[in-house]
């Protein structure tokens, strides 16, 4: 087996797009993630009611977005909802490559030949197979597991990328956006259906 690791820690919080949208502003203003990590703090920007609660939602935040160059950051503080939702999608997959390996091997190949209901049983299948070769997959709980298919069906529709019956949705990204992505990095265009 493989000892490289897929994390499954985006059970966090799921998509956390509001959060990501605050933490990209602060960001934008003070261009210094120490300073932005203590001002979410002490002013509870998450309104979270406990302050481990908003540590750990930082602390995934962060993780996602510091992922994200400089002009993609503006754009999700100040940009449209669409644009917001695409980009916390691209950060996400940056983060996770299970996230990103899952959209590039089921979900792109469903899209393009049709099968637009996406199912419990087509995570199920990719899980187990991957779980062949990544032992922490292989040994996790079947809480665990669970709770990660929860929030990866959570976090696909908040991203726009599943209706709400888990129907794939064509992904249209605006101009800007789209040649955002193109000029560094074309090949994650395919993270979008319809656009790769």
């Amino acid at each position: 087996m493989s000892t490289s690791k897929y994390s499954l820690s985006f059970t966090t919080g799921a998509a956390l797009i509001r959060e990501s949208i605050v933490v990209a502003g602060l960001y934008v203003e003070l261009h210094d993630w120490s300073a932005v990590r203590c001002k979410v703090l002490s002013e509870n920007s998450f309104q979270t009611r406990t302050e481990s609660t908003l540590r750990k939602l930082y602390g995934e935040v962060s993780r996602r977005l510091k992922l994200l160059s400089d002009d993609k950051l503006l754009l999700l503080a100040v940009g449209s909802e669409a644009q917001a939702k695409a980009l916390v999608w691209l950060a996400i997959c940056r983060q996770y490559k299970f996230i990103y390996d899952f959209t590039i091997e089921i979900i792109v190949p469903h899209y393009e030949g049709a099968r637009f209901l996406l199912t419990h049983d087509d995570y199920d299948a990719f899980f187990n197979a991957k779980a062949e070769w990544h032992d922490n997959l292989d040994s996790a709980s079947r809480q665990t597991k669970s709770k990660a298919r929860q929030v990866f069906f959570k976090m696909l529709k908040e991203c726009g990328l599943i209706g709400d019956s888990n129907e794939l949705q064509h992904q249209k990204l605006d101009e800007q956006l789209t040649k955002m992505i193109k000029t560094l990095s074309p090949d994650e265009l395919r993270l979008y259906p319809g656009m790769g």
